[in-house]
């Protein structure tokens, strides 16, 4: 392959990239390169993340402490803390031990501990994962960018400095105003598959005349 079609397809996976990247919303909190332990960590400014690592989580001796968010942590609350990840985004995490899924808002910095951990879930999350009497597991994480998103632009147009009314956390305001169900453990969306009415009425057809012959026999 010569040099001009080299640099042609490098364009061509460089634009795909790019083209599959959502930038982050009008909120984003602590978002600029910092040293940590020995490291420099880079925030992403897209949301796009998949990564399967290590899921450590933190509790009593961090409750009631400031957050990269500003906001205080609440063992009880479904959050987590990433190094590099937007603040707040929305993850969906799955632990290859029990095979269960929670949905937790970032929004902290961490784990700087370097073994392989990704991510730091509150007790409450690790708890609902099944992970919490367990020593750090496997995990997936996957963000939910439209979810992100969403949040991000929630708390711009909503919150005066970056804080809400009432007083309710990034998490509690995910939960009750973008997820409106409530609902922490994942589940997949239901797909509703619109029936033609005509094949509904044969399909009916059908269905009453198996009634008829059974009833025969």
């Amino acid at each position: 392959m010569n040099t001009f079609k080299k640099l042609l397809c490098f364009s061509a996976v460089f634009f795909v990239g790019c083209a599959t990247r959502t930038p982050v919303g009008p909120v984003h909190m602590s978002n600029k390169t910092y040293f940590c332990r020995g490291e420099w960590h880079h925030p992403q400014n897209y949301y796009e993340y998949d990564e399967v690592g290590i899921a450590s989580w933190y509790g009593d001796d961090f409750h009631g402490k400031a957050k990269a968010s500003g906001e205080r942590f609440n063992k009880m609350a479904m959050t987590a803390a990433h190094k590099t990840l937007p603040i707040p985004s929305v993850v969906k995490v799955t632990s290859y031990k029990t095979g269960k899924s929670v949905i937790v808002v970032v929004d902290d910095r961490g784990p700087f501990v370097y073994n392989g951990r990704i991510i730091d879930l509150s007790y409450n999350a690790a708890k609902a994962l099944g992970i919490h009497n367990m020593k750090p597991s496997t995990v997936r994480v996957q963000t939910l960018v439209s979810d992100s998103l969403k949040l991000s632009q929630y708390i711009g147009w909503n919150c005066k400095n970056k804080r809400d009314m009432y007083g309710r956390s990034w998490a509690e305001v995910y939960f009750q105003e973008i997820r409106k169900d409530g609902n922490t453990i994942y589940t997949e969306p239901k797909i509703t598959v619109k029936q033609n009415k005509s094949k509904k009425i044969q399909t009916q057809k059908r269905v009453n005349s198996l009634g008829k012959c059974l009833k025969q026999i």
